[in-house]
C-alpha cells in the first residue's frame, strides 16, 4: 500500500530532488569559494572587488533552494500521509466482521493509534533525510574530484561509520520490534481495565492480580526495551558524530606525513567540506534510525491481513440502494446453512448447522434459545457479518454472493445486536442526515425528548442508560427503512411498558409497512405474537412453530391458567 501511494508521487520526488541537488551544488561552489579566498589570503593576495557578492548570491542560491525543495518535500508527505490514512482507513472499513474478530481490536487500535502515527511521523521525515542525503553525497563526489588520495582515507573512515551504523540499526530494530509485540499486549491489557472496570473496582483480588501479573510487567517491559531502543540509536549518533571529527583529525595531522605532496588548500577544502557535511550526515543518522520505527510500524500494519484498497471502491462507491429492489422478492430462504468457527489447535469448537428455514416479508420471525444456543450467531450469518462453510441464502430464487452481491444484500438490513454501537449521526434511507423534525417527532414518541435534541441530524448526546440508548438504536433503524430488521434481544433493557410497546405496537407496525421482522427474544409472554417461532439447541434448529399453532398454545395457555385460578 504504502509504495503505490509514493509511486502515484514520483515526479513531485524527481522534482524536490533536483532542487535539493541545485542547493547542494551551490553549497559545494560556497565551499569553493571560502577554499580560495583563504588560499588567497595566505599567499598575501586580497580578493577581486566582485568576490563577496558573487559569494552572497551562491549563499542566497543555497538557501533559496534549500528552501524550496524543502517545501516542496514537505508538502508532499503531508499529501503521503493523508494518502496513507485515508487508504488505511478505507482497507479497514473493507475488511469483513469476521477478519476483524479474528485479528483482535486491540491490534486494530494499536495500529490505527501507535502505527500509524509513527510511520505518519517517519514520513513527515523524508524532506530532511533527502536533502541531507543528496547533501553528503555530492560532498563526497567533490572530495573525489579535489583529491582521491585523501578520499580514499576518508572513505575507510567513512565505510566503517557506516559499518558501525548498520550493527546498531540491526540491534535496534530487533529491540523495536519486540517492543512493538509488548504494546500490542499494553493495549489488550488496557482494554481489558477499561471494559471490565464496574467488575476491577469492586473485586480488589481481581484488581491487584491485574495490575499485578497483567498491566504491571508489561509496562516494566515496555520501559525496559524503550530505554534500550534509545540508548542504542543515541549511541549510534554520538559515534558517528565523534567519528567525523576524528577523520578530521586524521586528514590534518596524517596528510603531512602520508600525503606531502597535497597541497594546504586541498586540505582546508577537505576539513570544511567534512564540517559542512556533519549536519547532513547527522540527519541521515537520525533519520535512519527513524525510519526503523517506521520499517517496523509499516511490517505490522501489513500483517493485520486488511482488505485491499479497491474492495472499497467496489463496496461503497455510488452504493445508495442494492440492485435488487425492496418490492421485488417476497421470501427468504436458508438451504443448509453452516458455519464453524476457526480455532487455533485441535480442541472442540462450536458450530451452527445445517440450518433450513424460510422467512417471508410481511412477517415477524421470533428467534429464541438459551445462551449459546446459536441463535445469534445465525443472526450473524444471515445478515452477512459471516461467510458460512456450506448452504446459500436465497432472496426468492436468487442466490446471495451469487445472483446477488453480499455487499447489496447487507445495505437490505436494519440490525441492532446485543453489543451494538450507537452512532451520533441519524441518516435517513438515501444515506443523508435526516432532518431535525423527523427525529423530533420520533424522540417524542420514544420519551426521550428530555434527554437528546438533535442539529443537522446530529444527536446532542449518547451518553444515558442502556435501555434509551436501545431506543435512539430503535428510531435510527425506523428512520433507516429497509426491508429487514434485525433486533437482538432489543426489549431485554426496556421497562415493562416500553417492551410491551415493542411487541404490540412496533412490531405490528413495521409489519404493516411489509418489512420482515427477525427478533431474537426470550420474553415467552409474546409468543403468540409471532408469525413463526424458532428455537436453537447446540446450534440446530430443534423447533419451528407457525403462526396457526402458537395461537392455539397461547389459547390452551390462557384457559389452563384461568383454571388454576379458579381452582384456588
Amino acid at each position: 500500500m504504502f509504495k503505490s501511494i509514493l509511486s502515484r508521487f514520483k515526479w513531485q520526488v524527481f522534482a524536490a530532488t533536483v532542487l535539493s541537488v541545485v542547493g547542494a551544488l551551490a553549497g559545494i561552489m560556497m565551499l569553493r569559494i571560502i577554499t580560495a579566498q583563504v588560499s588567497l589570503i595566505g599567499a598575501g593576495k586580497s580578493p577581486g572587488p566582485h568576490a563577496f557578492l558573487i559569494f552572497v548570491g551562491v549563499v542566497a542560491t543555497v538557501l533559496l533552494f534549500s528552501l524550496a525543495s524543502r517545501y516542496l518535500l514537505a508538502k508532499l508527505s503531508a499529501r503521503v500521509v493523508y494518502e496513507f490514512r485515508d487508504s488505511l482507513a478505507k482497507r479497514l472499513l473493507s475488511t469483513s466482521y469476521a477478519m476483524l474478530e479474528q485479528i483482535g481490536g486491540h491490534r486494530v487500535m494499536a495500529a490505527m493509534k501507535t502505527d500509524a502515527a509513527k510511520l505518519s511521523d517517519g514520513l513527515l521525515l523524508l524532506p530532511g533525510f533527502i536533502y541531507s542525503l543528496v547533501t553528503v553525497l555530492l560532498c563526497l563526489g567533490y572530495m573525489v574530484y579535489t583529491s582521491w588520495e585523501l578520499f580514499s582515507v576518508v572513505f575507510v573512515l567513512i565505510a566503517l561509520i557506516v559499518v558501525i551504523a548498520k550493527f546498531f540499526l540491526k540491534r535496534g530494530f530487533h529491540h523495536y520490534m519486540l517492543l512493538r509485540e509488548y504494546e500490542d499486549d499494553m493495549f489488550s491489557g488496557l482494554k481489558t481495565l477499561v471494559d471490565g472496570i464496574k467488575e476491577l473496582s469492586i473485586n480488589a483480588n481481581r484488581r491487584r492480580f491485574t495490575y499485578n501479573q497483567i498491566l504491571e510487567p508489561n509496562f516494566k517491559a515496555i520501559r525496559e526495551r524503550s530505554v534500550k531502543v534509545s540508548v542504542i540509536f543515541t549511541m549510534m549518533g554520538s559515534m558517528a558524530s565523534t567519528l567525523v571529527f576524528f577523520v578530521i583529525g586524521i586528514i590534518v595531522f596524517g596528510s603531512r606525513v602520508y600525503f606531502p605532496n597535497v597541497p594546504l588548500e586541498v586540505i582546508v577544502t577537505f576539513v570544511l567540506t567534512i564540517l559542512y557535511m556533519v549536519n547532513p550526515l547527522q540527519g541521515v543518522i537520525d533519520s535512519m534510525s527513524r525510519f526503523s520505527d517506521c520499517s517496523s510500524s509499516y511490517r505490522n500494519i501489513e500483517s493485520l491481513e486488511l482488505a485491499e484498497l479497491d474492495d472499497f471502491h467496489r463496496t461503497t462507491d455510488g452504493e445508495k440502494k442494492p440492485q435488487t429492489e425492496p418490492e421485488s422478492w417476497q421470501r427468504l430462504t436458508v438451504r443448509d446453512l453452516m458455519f464453524q468457527y476457526q480455532s487455533e489447535d485441535d480442541e472442540y469448537s462450536f458450530h451452527v448447522g445445517p440450518v433450513n428455514a424460510e422467512f417471508h416479508r410481511g412477517e415477524a420471525i421470533f428467534l429464541t434459545g438459551g445462551n449459546g444456543s446459536g441463535k445469534s450467531t445465525f443472526a450473524k450469518l444471515l445478515v452477512g457479518l459471516y461467510r458460512p462453510n456450506q448452504g446459500t441464502i436465497q432472496l426468492d430464487d436468487k442466490v446471495v454472493s451469487e445472483a446477488i452481491d453480499t455487499h447489496e444484500y447487507q445495505q437490505m438490513f436494519s440490525t441492532i445486536f446485543s453489543d451494538f454501537h450507537l452512532f451520533e449521526h441519524v441518516l435517513n434511507s438515501e444515506g443523508e442526515p435526516e432532518s431535525d423534525e423527523v427525529i423530533q417527532k420520533y424522540l417524542a414518541d420514544l420519551e426521550l425528548t428530555s434527554k437528546v435534541t438533535s442539529k443537522d441530524g446530529k444527536l446532542s448526546s449518547v451518553a444515558m442508560s442502556q435501555g434509551q440508548k436501545k431506543r435512539l438504536a430503535l428510531l435510527m433503524s425506523y428512520i433507516e427503512d429497509t426491508p429487514i430488521c434485525l433486533y437482538d434481544e432489543w426489549a431485554a433493557d426496556q421497562d415493562p411498558r416500553f417492551r410491551e410497546i415493542f411487541y404490540t405496537r412496533i412490531i405490528p407496525e413495521l409489519k404493516r409497512q411489509n418489512k420482515l421482522v427477525l427478533v431474537i427474544s426470550h420474553d415467552d409472554r409474546y409468543f403468540h405474537l409471532a408469525d413463526q417461532l424458532i428455537k436453537f439447541e447446540s446450534g440446530n434448529i430443534v423447533e419451528n412453530i407457525v403462526a396457526n399453532q402458537l395461537q392455539v398454545d397461547s389459547v390452551a395457555a390462557a384457559e389452563e391458567n384461568e383454571l388454576m385460578t379458579i381452582s384456588v
